[in-house]
């Protein structure tokens, strides 16, 4: 599909998925409790990437942000856009949790059988790459269907990823679970205003730090985000707030290690 400008646009489409009850039925509400940090995070590194211009001056980024716990996934209307885009763009599913990672593989399910690149990444795939000597069924089952999976932060390495999807050369598995990123300078989470609105707060959220220093034996979070604690700088946390107060939004600053979306 082509911009009016006669550029060529590339479909991204990011997809917090929700989990089912125990009758099958998707949770979601009308509003949320708060929104999904790692949405944000990945937003504002496909916004980023866009500005850039990372897939060249003559294709442009069409960026999609679906949080499910508060809004319908419409697979059809996924379909369709990738129909119209001749297949050229990548569904990603974020952040996706062990409750989660069933729902994530349904819906990509008749996205791949479409022929769209999917990528799942989030504390499931990371923790069990991780912690686990092979691969879980699940997981297995995903890789047959043609999903990629992606293990670790996608700070410095996300441009690479939507440059192999453009070109069709995704990799089965990305794992940087020791490439651990800084987060210095690195682009603030970010969602717009209409994603926002679905929560109950109306607040905005961002992680100031990632990592561990301890080594508690019930917690994943330092087998996936490292012992080591990185921050963002405070100039990075002040140019955010400054942002959100001339938006109108309030935070809800916290460390990714005491909640993760």
């Amino acid at each position: 599909m082509l911009h009016p400008s006669g550029q060529r646009q590339f479909q991204l489409v990011l997809i917090k998925p929700s989990h089912y009850d125990d009758d099958g039925y998707i949770i979601q509400w009308v509003r949320s409790f708060i929104p999904s940090n790692t949405l944000a995070v990945v937003n504002a590194l496909a916004i980023d990437a866009a500005v850039r211009q990372v897939l060249g001056v003559n294709v442009t980024i069409d960026i999609t942000v679906i949080d499910e716990t508060n809004s319908r996934v419409k697979v059809k209307d996924i379909l369709a856009r990738f129909r119209k885009a001749n297949g050229f763009g990548l569904v990603g599913l974020v952040g996706v949790q062990s409750n989660q990672f069933p729902r994530a593989v349904d819906i990509a399910r008749p996205l791949r059988a479409a022929g769209i690149p999917v990528l799942i990444g989030g504390f499931h795939v990371s923790g069990c790459l991780a912690m686990l000597p092979e691969l879980p069924a699940d997981l297995r089952e995903a890789l047959d269907l043609g999903i990629c999976l992606f293990a670790g932060e996608a700070e410095d390495r996300f441009d690479s990823i939507v440059q192999d999807a453009a070109i069709g050369r995704l990799k089965p598995i990305y794992n940087y679970l020791n490439e651990l990123p800084p987060l210095e300078s690195s682009p603030i989470p970010f969602l717009s205003s209409q994603h926002l609105v679905r929560t109950f707060g109306k607040h905005t959220s961002f992680d100031a730090g990632r990592g561990c220093p301890y080594q508690c034996s019930f917690c994943t979070i330092i087998n996936v985000q490292g012992r080591k604690s990185r921050g963002r700088s405070a100039d990075d946390i002040e140019s955010e707030n400054a942002f959100g107060l001339e938006k109108g939004r309030r935070h809800n600053l916290r460390r990714v290690h005491s909640r993760l979306s």
